[in-house]
C-alpha cells in the first residue's frame, strides 16, 4: 500500500477545514491529493475545481475502498467521524480525523482499539501542537524551567455564533453532538495543556450555558464560520454556547479555562498560561510567534528562532516570517506522513509521541463527556477512568 514514492491521499469534506488539509498535504510535500469527496454535489464540484483536484465524488465508499489510496483525511461533521474512520481503517487505510474524534467515549475508544488492532497510522488533528512555540513551551516545561507546576489556566473565545442569526451544523446535536463549545474548542485547550505540561487531567468541574436557546436556521445552511440569514426557520438549541471549566491534574496542579463561541470581538482568542514554582509562561494563538516567560524578578518575551520547530521539522519560513494555523497543521502532519513513508510502527499508545494518535482524541472525548456529566450533576467528575481506559 505504501510502496509508491508518493503517498496517494483522499480528503473527505468540503467545508471549512477540508481544503486546508489539502493545502497542508501539498505544501508539506507529503503526498498527492488524488480525490475529494463530499455530500453536496454543487459545493463539491466548485471546491474540487478551485483546488485543482480531478476526482470529485459523492460516493465516499468508492474512495475509501479504492486500493490506490493510502491515506484518508476525514474532515466532515462530528457524527460521521467514527463510521467513516472505521470504514477507512477496515479498508487498510491510514487516517487523519478531525476533532472531536467521536460523540461519545465508548465509540472513541473502540475506534482507537480498531486502529491499534489493524496497526494503521491514525491521528487526530490537534493542530495547535504544530506551532513551533507550543513545541518550545513543552521543552521548557520538560527541562524544568518553570519548576513544579502549580496552576494551568487559559481561554478559548470566539464570536462567530454570537448572534441568534448565526447558524452552523455544529448547532444541530444530531450532526455536532450533545456538546458544542467544549467539544469544538475546549478539547483544543485540554489537549494542548496535557501536551505542553505532560500532566494528566484527573477531574473536571464544569458549568455550561446556552445563552441563545433559539437560532435562525437559513433555508440554505450557511458555510462554516459565516453568519446565518436574518430570515429562516427558528430552531431550538440545546448545546452550550460557553462553559467555565475547573480542572485538577494528577499530582495536585489546578487549572481553569473559559470557552465561548459567543464572545464579541474575540475571533480566535486561544491562550494557555502555566504557573510553576520558579516561573510562569504564557502563549497566545493570535500572537503565536512568542512566549512570555517570567519570574518574580524579571520577565522576557521569547520569539521564534531559526531552530524553533526542530522536533517536528524546521518550518519552511525563516524566523521573523510569521507562521500561523495553516503552517501548524502542515507541521503537525509531517511526522505522521514521515512515519508512514518510513514504514515505522504506528503510534498506538496514549503516551505523548510524534503525532496525536486516536487514543489522544479519545482522551479528549473522555474530557467532554466528564464535563457534560459534571454540569448535569453539579459536582467534580473524574476524567477517563471508566471501562478499563485510564
Amino acid at each position: 500500500m505504501t510502496g509508491r514514492a508518493l503517498l496517494q491521499v483522499a480528503v473527505i469534506g468540503t467545508g471549512f477545514v477540508g481544503p486546508h488539509h489539502v493545502d497542508a498535504v501539498r505544501r508539506g510535500g507529503y503526498g498527492q491529493v488524488v480525490a475529494l469527496a463530499g455530500a453536496e454535489p454543487d459545493q463539491l464540484v466548485a471546491c474540487a475545481r478551485a483546488l485543482g483536484i480531478d476526482r470529485a465524488t459523492t460516493d465516499v465508499a468508492s474512495v475509501i475502498e479504492d486500493p490506490g489510496i493510502d491515506v484518508v483525511h476525514i474532515c466532515t461533521p462530528n457524527a460521521t467521524h467514527v463510521p467513516l474512520a472505521t470504514a477507512a481503517i477496515e479498508a487498510g487505510k491510514h487516517v487523519v480525523v478531525e476533532k472531536p474524534l467521536a460523540l461519545d467515549r465508548a465509540s472513541a475508544w473502540a475506534l482507537s482499539d480498531l486502529a491499534r488492532a489493524r496497526r494503521c497510522h491514525a491521528m487526530v488533528s490537534f493542530t495547535y501542537r504544530g506551532y513551533p512555540m507550543v513545541q518550545r513551551a513543552r521543552a521548557l516545561v520538560a527541562g524544568g524551567e518553570l519548576g513544579a507546576l502549580r496552576l494551568v489556566q487559559g481561554r478559548y473565545l470566539q464570536d462567530w455564533l454570537a448572534r441568534d442569526s448565526d447558524y452552523n451544523w455544529r448547532v444541530d446535536t444530531v450532526a455536532g453532538g450533545p456538546s458544542r463549545a467544549v467539544a469544538d474548542i475546549g478539547v483544543h485547550w485540554f489537549d494542548t495543556v496535557e501536551y505542553v505540561t505532560g500532566l494528566r487531567v484527573e477531574a473536571v468541574f464544569a458549568e455550561l450555558a446556552t445563552f441563545i436557546p433559539q437560532r435562525t436556521k437559513p433555508a440554505a445552511e450557511a458555510v462554516t464560520l459565516a453568519a446565518g440569514a436574518a430570515m429562516g426557520e427558528r430552531v431550538a438549541v440545546t448545546s452550550e454556547d460557553a462553559a467555565t471549566l475547573l480542572v485538577r491534574f494528577v499530582g495536585g496542579a489546578l487549572g481553569a479555562c473559559v470557552v465561548s463561541q459567543v464572545s464579541h470581538g474575540h475571533h480566535n482568542d486561544f491562550s494557555v498560561e502555566l504557573t510553576g514554582s520558579l516561573r510562569s509562561l504564557s502563549w497566545r494563538q493570535e500572537h503565536p510567534e512568542s512566549l512570555w516567560l517570567a519570574s518574580r524578578d524579571d520577565a522576557r518575551t521569547l520569539v521564534r528562532g531559526p531552530r524553533e520547530g526542530d522536533t517536528i521539522g524546521v518550518p519552511s519560513l525563516p524566523a521573523g516570517h510569521p507562521e500561523g494555523w495553516g503552517e501548524a497543521l502542515r507541521d503537525l502532519l509531517k511526522p505522521f506522513y514521515a512515519s508512514i513513508a518510513a514504514g515505522e510502527e504506528p503510534a498506538i499508545s496514549d503516551d505523548h509521541h510524534a503525532y496525536p494518535a486516536l487514543a489522544d482524541g479519545a482522551r479528549a472525548v473522555d474530557f467532554v463527556e466528564a464535563a457534560l456529566a459534571s454540569a448535569k450533576a453539579g459536582r467534580w467528575e473524574e476524567v477517563g477512568v471508566r471501562d478499563g481506559h485510564p
